[in-house]
């Protein structure tokens, strides 16, 4: 960068007396050099007057660039602008051009850095081609409405604080948090990969450890409570929920018939009229999370060999992602075969698609039908459909299955977990585990009565 000289403190001919003096007779377009400084001048206008500077560009075309109107600036203060340009040379207007293309370019980058745009755009064309791609598209706009509108590049550490402590304060759970947060954090890296970003402005800040207040210990509290085996009338009633779900959606389809839709499918020759049924025997006999059921595919759920294996969308982007690998019990293959043979036998695919779309569904579908199960099955309200991963968890604790082996079958890398929130089932196991292995350490009782005789009798064993 060429160092600009400094111009000397302007001495200009024209004074505020003298200019006043004469805009009172001049004429508009008049001019009244400065017989100082080469080029400046003050012109008369229709409404007052302005500061110029005349001078030759870099193709030797003249040039008269407006310094500023007359009672904007002093005369000193236009003198000494105009001494500075003639001292380095400057060629004012392409100067200013270039400051104005580059607040342009500011801008229209600003455009394209605004979160909402790049998500909508780039990033969802780039997560269209995921199969959870549509799940990470949801949390960042879902999460972050507050920030669709700003400019990526402007982000910081402060914004982030805000957002988590909003968070917290309307319940949301750490966990929740952080998989919005790393999925936010994913698309800034994304904007830097295609040049957009120099750097990711949150690159280096990380979420806190959540506050204890009140409230989160409540939440926590409640969480709790829901990590439980659910109890032989509860799963009950949520067959008997499905059931009549399923009920009304073929009634719901015989009015349709009969009223003006005749091409409509008949519900009443197929087993599973409604997707849910099916979607819910996946929960309760697998333990998944809904978002990783909403993008199972056929390839993932091979009915052949009555295995599931699935990387969980939870881990999927680490480095050393964890693995669900189980064979299927057979109340679930004999389920998921009548619901393939309904969907036409596909051989890939996902196994519940949008039927608009063909895709993945939103991962929020099963709400409206799930509490609609719970009404007709006399369930409580409060009862989540994460309640079943809870029981699969649960019921295979209680069971004495090792928590390691829980753990993997529910796709967690290691037992802390399922030690740290399901341990409370385990008690009843260890006591039963110690009496077994205390019964196998007891010695023959015939050989113990021969022994206890001998020393009661002192004679030599």
């Amino acid at each position: 960068m060429v160092k600009k000289a400094k111009a000397a403190t302007a001495k200009t001919t024209i004074t505020e007396s003298s200019a006043q003096k004469w805009m009172k007779d001049a004429k508009p377009r008049q001019t009244l050099f400065c017989k100082n400084i080469p080029g400046f001048h003050l012109i008369k206008t229709k409404t007052g007057a302005s500061w110029r500077y005349r001078y030759h560009d870099q193709d030797s075309n003249q040039r008269s660039f407006t310094i500023a109107r007359f009672n904007q600036m002093s005369p000193a203060q236009a003198a000494t602008a105009a001494l500075d340009w003639r001292v380095n040379g400057t060629d004012v207007f392409h100067e200013r051009q270039e400051q104005y293309d580059q607040r342009k370019e500011a801008e229209r980058l600003s455009k394209a850095r605004q979160l909402g745009l790049y998500l909508e755009t780039v990033y969802t064309q780039h997560q269209s081609k995921k199969r959870d791609g549509k799940q990470a598209i949801s949390r960042i706009r879902n999460g972050f409405a507050e920030w669709l509108g700003r400019d990526m590049d402007s982000l910081t550490r402060a914004d982030v604080v805000a957002w988590q402590a909003k968070r917290e304060a309307e319940g949301k759970a750490h966990t929740t948090n952080t998989r919005a947060y790393g999925a936010v954090k994913t698309l800034l890296n994304h904007a830097v990969k295609n040049e957009l970003l120099k750097v990711n402005p949150l690159e280096k800040v990380f979420l806190e450890r959540p506050a204890s207040t009140d409230r989160t210990r409540e939440l926590a509290a409640k969480r709790e409570a829901a990590r439980r085996l659910l109890t032989q009338d509860e799963i009950q009633a949520i067959h008997r929920g499905l059931m009549t779900l399923d009920e009304e959606v073929r009634q719901q389809r015989r009015n349709s018939r009969k009223h003006g839709k005749p091409y409509l499918p008949d519900l009443d020759e197929v087993i599973y009229p409604y997707w849910l049924h099916p979607f819910t025997l996946v929960a309760m006999y697998t333990g998944l999370r809904p978002g990783d059921i909403y993008t199972l595919t056929w390839h993932e759920l091979n009915l052949s060999f009555k295995r599931l294996v699935k990387v969980p969308n939870k881990t999927k982007d680490h480095p050393n992602p964890a693995k669900i690998a189980m064979p299927l019990p057979e109340p679930l293959i004999r389920a998921l075969t009548i619901w393939w043979q309904q969907q036409g036998e596909p051989a890939t695919g996902y196994v519940f698609p949008s039927e608009r779309t063909s895709g993945a569904m939103d991962t929020k579908a099963h709400d409206n039908p799930w509490r609609k199960v719970k009404r007709l099955g006399g369930l409580p309200d409060e009862l989540a459909f994460y309640s079943l991963r809870h029981n699969f968890i649960s019921q295979l604790v209680s069971d004495g299955v090792p928590l390691l082996s829980v753990a993997q079958l529910v796709g967690h890398k290691s037992a802390e977990m399922i030690e740290r929130h399901y341990g409370h089932l385990c008690p009843m196991i260890a006591a039963n585990a110690i009496q077994a292995f205390s019964q196998k350490m007891e010695p023959v009782k015939d050989e113990y009565l021969t022994v206890d005789f001998k020393i009661k009798q002192g004679g030599e064993i």
